[in-house]
């Protein structure tokens, strides 16, 4: 559904876009392709200053969502690309160490071709280009993105964190199925392994992600399953020792310090024996390491410890290790 797109999503994908683009290991050498993304990094960041214009407009405008919907398609593939040209720049390095001298002679050869990325590059260029002239043609409006750091995440940090609490006087459409295959795996007992079980509910923004785990968060069910119970917004800034700090809170525990040694501690003395359940909304951030250091206190938990976690990246997902995913579909007709 197009209309579901949000322009935070796609900033986000915008972003680490961009990021990519400045590993250029691939195209150094070459004056040549060195223009040719150069142009794509400057396409995508002035289509990223109109994003959040055409998030507020897509409800206004069919041409505005049909405009993100396929921006939508040409930003993943381009973000795919970039996945396949790192890879591929990562396998030839470890080919140029096992076997220089081969390298040598087939670098020599590859001189006098094209590479084979360059004509994807051009067309996704072309793609973007033909998006990005219909900014005006739409009244699309650059934003002034007021952030310290001079990026998207300037605009996101102005987002309204999250709580547990759940509007009753609202009617949910839809989800029932979804709800039903996160309760039964909060309360099942087959499972293996040492990790505390996750389960990483993933879908694009205003699909109802944070709504969805607020539902699994107050139903009745899992009240006397869960001796500890807690609700942390993460956002885009992962920070080990603010989400430590959360998690105690919620727990009713001293958290006035900012070691982080003597914060893991009291968490890991508070969990010990105990079964909790955990959420963790909005999570972007794919650093491994900052997960692995948090997790350490979570897994003194005692067995049937859950973890919920709400994502629009599926690749946090993936870095988080997630015992089960919950891809978010868009609502039937007649929910919507």
């Amino acid at each position: 559904m197009a209309e579901l797109v949000a322009g935070a999503f796609l900033s986000s994908l915008f972003q680490v876009t961009l990021e990519s683009l400045a590993c250029r290991d691939f195209y150094r050498r070459s004056k040549r392709k060195a223009v040719l993304m150069e142009k794509l990094e400057f396409t995508l960041n002035s289509i990223n200053h109109v994003l959040d214009d055409a998030e507020k407009k897509q409800y206004q405008s069919d041409s505005v969502k049909k405009w993100l919907d396929k921006l939508k398609h040409v930003a993943y593939e381009t973000d795919q690309l970039l996945d396949e040209i790192a890879t591929d720049a990562a396998l030839k390095k470890l080919k140029a160490t096992s076997h220089p001298a081969t390298c040598k002679v087939r670098g020599f050869f590859s001189a006098f071709t094209s590479n084979p990325f360059e004509s994807r590059i051009r067309e996704l260029l072309e793609n973007l280009e033909f998006l990005a002239k219909q900014k005006e043609t739409l009244g699309l409006r650059e934003v002034t993105l007021a952030s310290n750091e001079g990026d998207f995440r300037g605009n996101l940090s102005k987002r309204m964190p999250t709580t547990s609490l759940l509007d009753l006087s609202s009617i949910i459409y839809g989800r029932d199925g979804d709800k039903e295959q996160i309760i039964k795996f909060l309360l099942s007992d087959n499972v293996s392994g040492n990790q505390i079980p996750m389960i990483s509910i993933v879908g694009i923004g205003g699909m109802g992600k944070t709504t969805l785990a607020q539902l699994v968060y107050n139903d009745q069910r899992l009240q006397e399953q869960f001796e500890l119970k807690a609700w942390v917004y993460v956002s885009e800034h992962f920070d080990v020792v603010g989400v430590t700090k959360a998690i105690l809170k919620s727990f009713h525990c001293s958290a006035d310090v900012e070691d982080l040694n003597r914060l893991q501690l009291e968490l890991q003395k508070k969990l010990i024996g105990k079964k909790y359940l955990i959420v963790l909304d909005d999570l972007w951030n794919e650093d491994w390491a900052s997960w692995e250091v948090l997790k350490v206190p979570l897994n003194y938990g005692s067995f049937g410890s859950r973890i919920i976690v709400t994502t629009r990246n599926k690749k946090v997902a993936t870095v988080m290790k997630s015992t089960q995913l919950l891809p978010l579909k868009e609502l039937e007709e007649n929910d919507c």
